[in-house]
């Protein structure tokens, strides 16, 4: 999310606007059960790592049947008013071709704030930001995600995210050794749509336009540098501007994963 730094009318016109955003977010309402139907038709191996509020939340474990695969996380619905994440997941898990198991293997949760992604929030039914709260054990969708994910440990890991302010789509990006491959990523999905010019809000270092290192100084706070401190060599988080369709989002994520995959 950007910081806003504006101005006398112009100032007024986007409060009006942000207003109008948000009473209208309010409203919406999704149909979780549309979303637990699909996983139901995959006839993966899944299991139901928690329950919050009556909404299941879902992990698949698909295996590779090779001598030490690459592991791979994959992750969305983080925040519930940024449904391409959770679609992303999905489209992801129905069209999973059997060649890439020959490689990977694969720990995907598709929506870890299934009460937000009803409700159309940010934050869960507490009120509370879960990506801002990994260094504690008090939220739920906190302590369900790191007894899913004790003792695995992966190569590479992908949280699908989405921004309202912006008008492109930017990386994070976490790595141990620091080779970072977002740069090259972020120019081959290009052919999605544009990356976005603007700051990313973050206290953190452009390494180039576009791409931003996932900060030490974040400490362990949210699930990406949660995960490079504890279970991960490799992160990338993918933003996308809500203000395109759903499609071309999903298109995005779906994109920077396809092309990390081939680059692992």
């Amino acid at each position: 999310m950007k910081k806003i730094s504006l101005s006398g009318q112009k100032l007024n016109n986007n409060i009006v606007e942000l207003t109008t955003f948000y009473s209208l977010r309010l409203y919406i309402l999704r149909d979780y059960h549309k979303v637990i139907n699909r996983l139901e038709k995959l006839n993966l191996p899944v299991n139901i790592i928690g329950v919050i509020n009556t909404y299941p939340i879902h992990q698949f474990n698909l295996k590779s049947q090779v001598v030490n695969p690459k592991h791979i996380l994959i992750t969305g619905g983080m925040h519930g008013d940024e449904p391409a994440s959770v679609e992303a997941v999905l489209q992801f898990l129905e069209r999973v071709p059997t060649q890439l198991q020959q490689q990977f293997s694969f720990t995907v949760i598709p929506c870890i704030n299934p009460y937000g992604y009803v409700h159309n929030t940010r934050e869960n039914q507490d009120g509370i930001d879960i990506n801002r709260s990994f260094e504690t054990d008090e939220v739920p969708e906190v302590t369900i995600i790191k007894e899913a994910i004790d003792n695995m440990h992966f190569l590479f890991t992908i949280d699908f995210h989405e921004d309202y302010e912006a008008k492109g789509f930017y990386l994070y990006e976490g790595k141990r050794d620091e080779q970072y491959f977002g740069p090259e990523i972020a120019d081959k999905v290009k052919i999605f749509g544009p990356i976005d010019s603007d700051d990313s809000g973050e206290d953190t270092t452009e390494i180039v336009q576009g791409v931003y290192k996932v900060a030490s100084k974040w400490g362990t706070k949210g699930l990406a540098p949660y995960l490079i401190h504890f279970h991960t060599e490799h992160v990338l988080i993918t933003e996308t501007p809500t203000v395109w369709s759903l499609k071309q989002r999903v298109n995005l994520h779906l994109g920077v994963l396809d092309t990390a995959l081939q680059m692992l």
